[in-house]
């Protein structure tokens, strides 16, 4: 928990330096206990370009290599833009302090191996109203900022959207649920994740767009690496897809071999997953995802575990190797009839929630 607020000063309030960039990635706030204040989440990534070591340049041709396209493909700006972030040097041990309003926070942990930084802040309500924007007719969020040793801000806005203890929340898959990825084929994924623009399924933004306007709140749950957010959120913005909080999967180059990249598979999810449906015991939770991976599994153990808060389960599906009757028995075993919906566009889903 996070409790320094600090006026505004001169001295030193961080260690970041004027080379190192740092996103905030979109978080969630979500009321205490005493219903009286709110808990506020903070997640970034602080990191910084410079000459590229030998074992990332070794990794970087067994990317070559895995891909197998001409080698003119890797001197584009797309796929520079695409592996800088995985190129680049995470920094660790920094001290962040975050603004919010005008009130600055620092931050108790610095930034882990990974360059990541967490923290969680406890605002009053009076503290937090003014501070309130409307990030569109049914959702309500704060604007954070990463401060610079000074206490300036840098400028970067990040999300946090504000969750009540009630209403519906939709929890969706990324790859081949809303961007096209074929994450069947290892080397397509590459392809479509360095050497070509991120292609949207066709209308899951206007579905969405649809259930936000009735107030369901979104969280991208997905076993992408956190360093591919920045392209996503583009994605995502260009598209129309509704705000929402993001939970993406850590990845270093230097802690796996590149293979282990291709091989992921999504048990970070299920437990993403649970923590949500935890934290808003309250909720009702709409699920979406695909048949290409895990999601039927994750999902249909989580309707188990919490079937009062598990409404409906959308999974695209698509023609794979485990696309079976078999396969969906055993995922959706014990689940009321007509919870689970198989759809292969987004023109098989009804634009409108499902009721209570």
């Amino acid at each position: 928990m996070l409790s320094r607020v600090l006026p505004r000063r001169t001295d030193s309030l961080t260690n970041l330096q004027a080379d190192e960039q740092v996103v905030l990635f979109p978080t969630i706030g979500y009321r205490s206990a005493d219903g009286r204040g709110w808990h506020v989440q903070v997640h970034g990534d602080v990191f910084s370009q410079g000459p590229i070591g030998l074992g990332k340049r070794f990794l970087l041709k067994l990317l070559q290599r895995l891909i197998k396209a001409p080698a003119d493909a890797f001197q584009s700006e797309l796929f520079r833009y695409r592996v800088q972030r995985f190129l680049a040097k995470d920094e660790a041990g920094k001290q962040m302090a975050v603004k919010l309003g005008e009130n600055i926070y620092v931050l108790p942990k610095r930034s882990r191996k990974n360059g990541h930084f967490l923290g969680t802040l406890r605002l009053d309500e009076q503290h937090l109203l003014p501070l309130v924007m409307a990030a569109s007719p049914t959702q309500l969020q704060l604007a954070l900022d990463v401060c610079n040793a000074q206490g300036d801000g840098l400028g970067l806005h990040g999300q946090v959207h504000l969750i009540e203890p009630e209403g519906v929340s939709v929890i969706s898959d990324i790859d081949d649920t809303l961007k096209h990825s074929n994450v069947i084929c290892r080397r397509t994924l590459l392809t479509n994740t360095f050497l070509k623009e991120f292609e949207p399924i066709v209308g899951m933004a206007q579905l969405f767009q649809a259930w936000e306007a009735q107030g369901a709140a979104f969280h991208y749950v997905s076993s992408c690496p956190w360093q591919l957010y920045q392209h996503l959120q583009a994605l995502f913005g260009a598209s129309g897809f509704p705000g929402g909080s993001f939970h993406l999967r850590a990845f270093r180059l230097r802690d796996h071999l590149l293979r282990k990249l291709l091989l992921m598979r999504r048990s970070g999810k299920a437990v993403v997953i649970h923590s949500l449906l935890k934290l808003f015991p309250k909720r009702r939770f709409i699920l979406v995802g695909d048949n290409v991976e895990a999601d039927p599994e994750i999902y249909g153990a989580a309707a188990r575990h919490f079937p009062d808060q598990v409404q409906q389960i959308y999974i695209r599906s698509l023609s794979v190797p485990r696309h079976d009757p078999a396969r969906y028995a055993a995922a959706f075993r014990g689940l009321r009839p007509g919870m689970v919906r198989m759809f292969t566009s987004a023109s098989d889903i009804a634009h409108e929630l499902p009721p209570r």
